[in-house]
């Protein structure tokens, strides 16, 4: 996420325990906000990932109008909300550097049992959609663009050199192709997640081969356990 993050910053990726300014649309509003990679110590934990963190004051704008946004849950809920309830931002990157765009989603708002997960992820490769809505309006109006998404997998196939996770091939390039795709390892209807840690790159094989037969994705052993007892692992792995 971090490597995808940098792409969008003007100043490209955070050296260790640096802020930057970025802002955030929300709600059709500009907020101001900092980026911070966290500084811990890096002689006492030495094999630590950095963490960056989007950071804003308790009373700023920004954080008034995240209350107002998810109050039912703060209302409603004391502890932790339940999974039919839960409420969170998905975070976009726009077409200006260091401009984000944040999108509330409220669980409880969303029906997924008709919808099914492979016709889902392929939604994720089509260069466009249909907007049935589209028109010419006379008047200003911030644009969301559903970008990150796609540019989380884009970035990943690059990174795997458009190999497949698990069989390690290249199937289009004898024909001069790259033909590789996205795989939410929780499918993505149940978990919303569509993070680099939810995400395989797959061969079109592998991925229908993996949605016909469900099978269970061991995360530490980094291979997918079959209904048969097939157990099949990852020749590949740069990201999880």
């Amino acid at each position: 996420m971090q490597a995808v993050f940098s792409l969008h910053l003007s100043g490209g990726e955070l050296n260790h325990g640096e802020k930057r300014a970025i802002k955030i649309i929300l709600n059709e509003k500009i907020f101001d906000a900092t980026l911070t990679s966290v500084n811990f110590d890096r002689e006492k934990y030495p094999g630590h990932r950095d963490i960056w963190q989007i950071v804003y004051s308790q009373n700023s704008a920004i954080a008034d109008s995240i209350r107002k946004i998810f109050s039912y849950s703060l209302k409603n809920f004391s502890e932790n909300l339940p999974p039919s309830e839960e409420e969170y931002f998905v975070l976009y990157a726009t077409d200006t550097k260091d401009i984000f765009y944040f999108e509330p989603i409220f669980k409880r708002e969303i029906i997924t049992p008709e919808r099914d997960e492979l016709s889902l992820e392929n939604l994720f490769e089509l260069p466009t959609l249909t907007d049935s809505e589209a028109a010419i309006v006379e008047k200003y109006r911030l644009t969301k663009i559903r970008k990150l998404n796609r540019s989380i997998g884009n970035y990943l196939k690059k990174l795997y050199n458009f190999r497949c996770q698990i069989c390690g091939q290249n199937i289009g390039a004898n024909y001069g192709v790259n033909v590789v795709e996205c795989h939410h390892i929780n499918y993505f209807v149940d978990s919303l997640n569509n993070d680099a840690e939810n995400l395989l790159i797959v061969c079109p094989n592998h991925h229908r081969i993996i949605h016909a037969a469900n099978p269970i994705f061991d995360r530490d052993k980094k291979f997918y356990r079959y209904p048969n007892g097939y157990e099949e692992s990852l020749l590949l792995n740069l990201h999880l």
